[in-house]
């Protein structure tokens, strides 16, 4: 690989691609992602403009969606060097498949390139279409290009100079590299930044299907314990996939936040198609494995899923009624570990269910109010700094519910044919107030980052306290 001398390169005009070059993300994704949390029937509107081709859904989607570009994520160090070209006076043209309508909103407050050019409702400027109209504008002049995918080689081979921006390396091995060039901006693993947006740190929640299970005394049936198992990895692909479309409707929100900005769709590491390719077939998967499930199971997997995309699209922007929502999806956990094993899961579990995770719910807003860099309110969420007190003492009181509805629990009749020592389980409620106070306190002390739910795995001492319920939960046998 050889490079220009700075004399030369400078006389050549540079073309830059916009999506996944001067960007990490793709104009056209990001609008049918916007247009798809207004209202998912639109979903039907983008496949006749797909019908009609590609240039007619981007001119369509440009029609109704204004973008916000705040927070955009940006190919940091290819956008360092053309602010140094712009310096030196080179001409850089912006020229990108994407609608150029869209494509001029974006370049504007960037004073960076001297014109724009992009597609039209008739032609779709991409790959030889590209190569076409940028020898129209140089009139058959040498030039140089920075693009990022295989739609780009047509353009390249004709290039005087070859940059590659977040160019693959399989990608840049197939390039002919005779010709000057340059490489920016190496992009990570892309299965890797796909395991890290499934977040399977959070399938743990998901032992809760395990809870009435275990609670009815038939841990070691090996019948039940592989039907659960099997509930466990349905839920899990259902919780990424709803993970991943969940990141794919609050882009614009995640990037206003503090550490949601660095998941890997709001970052840009992972393309957005990849996370609509994904999300799809992992919940397939989930269903797909689901039917060797008795069939209560799979209608509470489909109950469990539905409420989830209601709670995207709708419920998690509504006061109070969020927190209702997150604590039935953990209850619903609870019912389809019941189905699965085929045993019964007891009102008092359910009652304490729903309260505990009701609390803990109040808890993460209050976590994620006292980080947040907004003054005002809660991106996304119906909450601002001034409800910080009525979400405490919210979770405050139904976190104490949970422990009281435990105590009502050691005395019910239910329990008494159960075990064997019931007042053996008095120390749980201690073990479980304790954790629930720590959770609480590190929250007033800024230091509790994780999600509260997953304090008992990811804290020690509440690890500690965890382990020693479960060893009381067997004495008490």
């Amino acid at each position: 690989m050889t490079e220009l001398t700075s004399t030369d390169r400078e006389a050549l005009p540079l073309f830059v691609d916009l999506d996944g070059t001067l960007i990490k993300t793709d104009l056209m994704f990001e609008s049918v992602c916007v247009l798809l949390k207004r209202n998912p029937l639109n979903l039907v509107l983008m496949i006749i403009w797909l019908l009609k081709g590609k240039a007619t859904l981007k001119a369509r989607l440009a029609e109704r969606v204004d973008l916000s570009f705040r927070g955009w994520p940006f190919n940091e160090e290819f956008l360092d060097f053309l602010n140094g070209e712009k310096r030196n006076g080179r001409q850089l043209v912006l020229i990108s498949a994407a609608n150029e309508r869209a494509l001029q909103k974006f370049a504007e407050p960037l004073q960076l390139f001297e014109t724009c050019v992009g597609s039209d409702e008739q032609i779709n400027l991409k790959a030889t279409a590209k190569r076409q109209r940028i020898e129209e504008i140089t009139r058959g002049k040498p030039f140089s290009y920075a693009g990022n995918s295989k739609a780009d080689i047509p353009v390249w081979e004709a290039a005087a100079e070859v940059i590659r921006v977040n160019c693959s390396s399989s990608l840049a091995r197939n390039l002919c590299d005779t010709k000057p060039s340059r490489d920016f901006d190496p992009p990570g693993s892309r299965v890797r930044y796909l395991w890290q947006a499934m977040r399977p740190h959070q399938w743990a929640k998901n032992g809760l299907l395990f809870i009435p299970l275990t609670l009815a005394h038939q841990i070691t049936d090996a019948h039940r314990l592989l039907h659960t198992v099997i509930g466990f990895v349905c839920f899990c692909l259902v919780a990424s996939s709803v993970y991943l479309s969940n990141d794919l409707l609050d882009l614009k929100s995640d990037r206003l936040h503090s550490t949601k900005k660095t998941r890997p769709l709001a970052a840009g590491t992972l393309p957005i198609q990849t996370g609509m390719v994904a999300a799809i077939v992992l919940l397939l998967a989930a269903f797909a494995l689901a039917h060797l499930q008795p069939r209560e199971f799979m209608v509470i997997l489909l109950g469990y899923w539905t409420l989830t995309v209601l709670y995207s699209l709708l419920l998690k922007r509504l006061f109070f009624l969020d927190l209702l929502t997150l604590a039935s999806l953990y209850s619903l956990r609870l019912e389809a570990g019941a189905e699965a094993a085929q045993v019964n899961a007891s009102i008092w579990l359910l009652g304490f269910s729903m309260t505990l995770f009701f609390g803990l719910a109040a808890l993460k807003r209050v976590v994620e109010l006292s980080k947040s860099t907004h003054a005002a309110v809660l991106p996304g969420r119906a909450y601002s700094r001034g409800d910080l007190t009525a979400l405490t003492a919210q979770g405050l009181f139904a976190c104490a519910c949970s422990v009281l509805i435990f105590i009502f629990y050691i005395y019910a009749d239910e329990t008494r044919a159960l075990y064997r020592s019931p007042e053996w389980l008095w120390p749980i409620a201690g073990l479980l107030g304790g954790i629930l106070f720590r959770a609480w306190w590190l929250a007033r002390k800024g230091t509790l980052n994780e999600d509260p739910v997953l304090l008992a795995v990811s804290d020690r001492p509440s690890q500690v306290a965890t382990a020693l319920m479960f060893v009381v939960l067997w004495l008490a046998i």
